[in-house]
């Protein structure tokens, strides 16, 4: 066995000077302080992000390759069977508009409820670690998250890639995808800070969130457009921070243009989910550990 599975399998002994506050030189005050809380938290979150990354493929032939081979799976599975065998009388170029568009939807809601599910245990999981003198247990959860997005971003370029083909054009919107990126991870770790502390009381909250993220994915326009939803369903479009989200994503790679309000709308849920999510995991992070 390698070091890395060694890694993935004892990710306590992989941490074991994370929980120190680094030492840092005494005449940097203000600037010392904000480099020792960047440390705090930028260092066990990227160390524990690789960690699930390789633990994820870490026992199979063809290792992180997986990463860019299971969304190129994805694209090509979604382009045959919609753009090629189910056209249901479309024109070809119709059948390929319907399939990256819904591609450009599954992807981030994918990477959403994959880092969810993961974070839902993150607590559990990763208990010896809580048990450290400073370790900052938010880490956890927002590990999560991140491992879950890397096949999201590689999804996103090749379904960029294949839009460009299709179009023949690229729009260079494209280049502030990444901000529109970490804003649904923000999003995404807000709910997941919620649902680890929530599944460390209530067992079943694992199985509550793949009912909730089901309904959620019919509920949002992402395999049929926005103007079929009823109306007496249309009012949830609002209220629906994931439909903003997948319309951005849309905007952004396939049409080359974006609703004025989509940015601060999503900007705004990111920062609510964030802000309740932090708030909610440092008030009750303390009881949730006697429960571990």
């Amino acid at each position: 066995m390698n070091g890395h599975d060694k890694a993935a399998e004892h990710p306590s002994g992989t941490f074991s000077a994370i929980s120190m506050k680094p030492q840092l030189s005494n005449g940097g005050g203000l600037l010392s302080e904000a480099a020792s809380e960047i440390h705090r938290y930028w260092y066990p979150l990227l160390a524990l992000t690789r960690r699930e990354i390789r633990k994820r493929y870490a026992k199979t032939l063809f290792g992180s390759l997986w990463a860019v081979l299971l969304p190129l799976a994805m694209l090509a599975i979604y382009l045959t069977v919609f753009g090629l065998i189910l056209r249901a009388g479309q024109t070809q170029a119709e059948a390929w508009d319907f399939a990256l568009n819904m591609l450009a939807g599954l992807l981030p809601f994918q990477a959403l409820a994959d880092g969810l599910h993961r974070a839902c245990l993150s607590l559990r999981e990763d208990r010896s670690l809580l048990e450290r003198e400073q370790f900052p247990g938010e880490v956890l959860a927002a590990a999560r998250v991140l491992s879950a997005s890397v096949a999201e971003v590689v999804g996103i370029i090749l379904l960029f890639l294949a839009a460009s083909f299709h179009s023949g054009q690229a729009s260079w919107l494209i280049l502030v995808l990444p901000v529109v990126i970490l804003l649904r991870i923000l999003f995404t770790v807000g709910l997941a800070w919620i649902l680890s502390i929530l599944s460390v009381f209530v067992a079943d909250i694992a199985e509550v969130l793949a009912f909730v993220t089901t309904a959620w994915l019919f509920l949002t326009p992402i395999m049929y457009s926005p103007s079929a939803l009823p109306d007496a369903l249309a009012w949830t479009l609002a209220f629906n921070p994931l439909h903003h989200l997948v319309e951005m994503y849309r905007g952004i790679i396939l049409h080359g243009h974006v609703d004025l309000a989509f940015p601060f709308i999503v900007s705004a849920w990111a920062l609510l989910s964030a802000s309740i999510g932090a708030w909610f995991f440092r008030k009750s992070i303390e009881r949730a550990k006697d429960f571990l």
